[in-house]
């Protein structure tokens, strides 16, 4: 995949607290802009059998900083995540 010539840089720094299998996984993370710190947040992963499939449920609690970036703007991205992680599971995912 080539990548862009200009534009920001984001990365993702996690640290995973705590993982139990089949049923929940709880980390910590930074979100970055080029060398600026942008968020950071606290995520819990719940699954749980539901009938016959699986509930996967997202709880995130953020701390938004120096206005550069926003809970929509996660939220957004995150959903697009959890959108294509739930095609790829249901058998329509692109593989992206």
């Amino acid at each position: 995949m080539a990548m862009p010539d200009s534009g920001p840089v984001y990365t993702f720094d996690a640290v995973y607290q705590d993982i139990v299998p089949g049923k929940r996984i709880v980390y910590a993370y930074d979100m970055h802009q080029d060398e600026h710190r942008i968020s950071v947040s606290l995520a819990t992963v719940e699954i749980e059998a539901d009938g016959g499939g699986t509930r996967l449920t997202l709880t995130e609690h953020g701390v938004f900083l120096d206005g550069r970036d926003q809970p929509d703007q996660r939220e957004h991205g995150t959903r697009a995540l959890m959108d294509t992680l739930g095609a790829h599971l249901d058998g329509g995912g692109s593989g992206v």
